[in-house]
Order: structure tokens, then sequence, then C-alpha cells
């Protein structure tokens, strides 16, 4: 059987296919892209670490990304962790009726909780019982998308959206009687696609980070065996504001370093860099890992039918979050001017296939 295509949706037809501007984000990118009768999923996700080292993440979902039908099943996430590092969960499952959201721009209503934006400023409301968040993430950057933001994988696709590269996040967050002002950094993303990602995608490495007077965003997307495990790598580096763009036209990835994670059982390339090219100026983003501090099997997420059928099928999935040194290398010419670097950053490895000798 002949291999499908998986691609970046980044030529001149693609912009006016999907109804988009090479060089300018629009409000509508940021609204509801799906129609929730299609066989489709679509998700907002927000982040903020905070000034005094506790953070949030919050993420507001139409459907199950990796099991979704025709059926909105939306859900609203809010994820704290406090300054003794541990993490709670608070979700609120409602029904479809009591979801909306515009097409125009940013507006989402999940039950109580909200999320609007016009690009530059975002509020965010999300409330649970006691639990009470209020955040306005405020753009530091341009929004961005790597060529038009679609991976397209023979008929179906895979939309990112960063339209918050970084923010400055203020606010305040209510547990019961007590009420806390915070103030920190963030970023905001915007997700969909019409398959699930676990038939698209083998696996991929994502991160971001501030270091020093660059901020950076990196993902390097293996596709699934259908689609001859095609590597689709993008990157963001803002120099002191500026953006630039990377993706397989001006820029490589290449890991060493491979070992296999004791808990997982998957290959993980503990050192990545990644290297853009922008005229004479050429960027190296090296990703080198200190310690794994999250690493699970999916099928340890899923229980009942649902876990038995998962096993029938091999399902071999894992995810994993890695801590460690993130540095950024400037050269004109081929002379360095410029190294900065980050001990403490964070990135991920979603990982839905089977090891393959490319981790």
């Amino acid at each position: 059987m002949p291999k499908e295509i998986a691609r970046a949706a980044d030529t001149a037809a693609d912009y006016q296919r999907y109804g988009l501007k090479a060089d300018t984000i629009q409000p509508f990118e940021d609204g509801m892209r799906t129609n929730a009768s299609d066989q489709s999923f679509e998700w907002w996700y927000l982040d903020a670490t905070l000034a005094d080292g506790r953070s949030a993440v919050l993420t507001y979902m139409t459907k199950d990304p990796m099991n979704f039908g025709k059926e909105l099943k939306p859900w609203v996430s809010f994820e704290w962790t406090g300054l003794d590092g541990k993490t709670s969960t608070y979700r609120n499952d409602v029904t479809a009726t009591d979801f909306q959201a515009a097409k125009d721009h940013c507006d989402v209503q999940i039950g109580q909780s909200t999320l609007t934006g016009d690009l530059q400023t975002y509020r965010v409301h999300f409330e649970k019982d006691d639990v009470v968040a209020d955040l306005v993430f405020e753009n530091k950057l341009s929004p961005w998308r790597p060529g038009s933001g679609v991976d397209e994988f023979g008929d179906h696709y895979f939309a990112w959206l960063p339209a918050v590269p970084a923010a400055k996040v203020t606010g305040t967050v209510q547990f019961g009687d007590e009420k806390v002002a915070v103030t920190g950094n963030g970023y905001h993303d915007h997700n969909w696609g019409d398959e699930s990602m676990l038939k698209l995608i083998h696996h991929w490495y994502w991160g971001r980070a501030t270091v020093g007077d660059y901020q950076v965003i990196s993902a390097d997307i293996t596709a699934a065996k259908r689609y001859d495990y095609t590597e689709l790598p993008v990157m963001m580096i803002a120099d002191h504001g500026q953006i630039i763009s990377g993706d397989a036209e001006n820029m490589a990835v290449t890991g060493s370093d491979v070992v296999i994670d004791e808990h997982t059982g998957k290959s993980i390339q503990k050192k990545q860099a990644y290297q853009l090219k922008n005229g004479q100026t050429e960027y190296v983003l090296t990703y080198e890992i200190k310690q794994t501090i999250s690493g699970f099997k999916m099928i340890d997420q899923i229980s009942g039918v649902k876990k038995w059928l998962a096993k029938m099928v091999g399902f071999d999935g894992a995810y994993l979050r890695f801590t460690g040194d993130i540095s950024v290398a400037k050269y004109v010419d081929g002379q360095l001017v410029d190294q900065q670097s980050k001990p403490d950053g964070i990135w991920e490895l979603m990982y839905f296939g089977k090891n393959i000798e490319k981790a």
C-alpha cells in the first residue's frame, strides 16, 4: 500500500483555501474553527508561570481529541501547582447546551467559565465550587503561526495557532475564603482537527521558553507510519521582540544521546538542537535533559472497557515532561555573537506510537 503524504500547508493556494493571509493573523482565527456537529475536536489552552513559583494551566475543550465523534462533550479544566510543587486539577464537564463559542473572535463559554480575547488581551474566568480564577493575559509579542498553522495528513488535518506566544499575566485565584493576587508570564494557543491524533502523529517534542532576551517555541512532529514517519519541524524565535519563523525549508533538528525511559519504555533524545537560518544569521536552540519530572503510560489513565480495548489493539502511548538546560546561540556570518541559557526549562514528549529507531 502506498504511503499517504503528510505536509505543512504553507503554499499560496493553501492560504487561499483556508481564508488566511500569509503575514497577518486575523481575529477569526482564534474563534471556533470547527462545527460542533462535525467529526472534529477543538481546544483553547493557556498557561501561566507565576512570579512566586506557582503555576496555572487552563484548557477549554469541545470534545476528547483522542476519541471523539459528532457529539459535543465540552469541559474546562484548571490545574494549579502550589508552592509545595503539588498539582491539583479542577474540571467541569457540561452538556452541549452549556457551551457557546463565537466564530469571528475568541469568545468561549463552558458552563460558568469563560475565555474572551482579541489577539492582544485575553480575559479568563474559571469557576468550580469554591475555586475561582480570574486572569488577564496581555500579549507581549504578535500572534504567530507556522505557515497556515495547518499540517495535512492525507485527507485529514491538525491545526495550531499560538495566538499569544508570550504574555504578561495578572489577576486573582481564590480557594474558598482565601484570595491571592498573582503576576507572571504566560502563553495561549488554539488547536483543532478532524481525526484522532493517535492516527496522525507518531510522536512530537514540544517546548517553549524565555531564554534571556529571546522567546522561543519549537515543535518536532513525526507523522504516523502510514505517512512514512514524515518529520514536520517548526520553530519561532523572537530576537529582542522580532519574530523569526523556522520550518523544514530553513531549519534542521538533530537529536543525540538516545536512551530508554525506564517507566514508559520509550526512547528519548536527551539532547536536541534546532538550527534556524535567517539570511546571514543562524540560531541554534538546544534542549538538554537533566531530569524527567513526569512520565506515564496513557493506558494507565483510562479504565474499564476502554482500557481493555486499548490493550487488545496494542496501544502503547506515553507522555513525558522534562526539565533541563535550554540555550540559544546566535551566529552572524558563522561567528558566535550571543549565547544565553535557561537552566530550569521545561518541555515535553508526546508519544502515541511504538518505538522506532528515530526517537
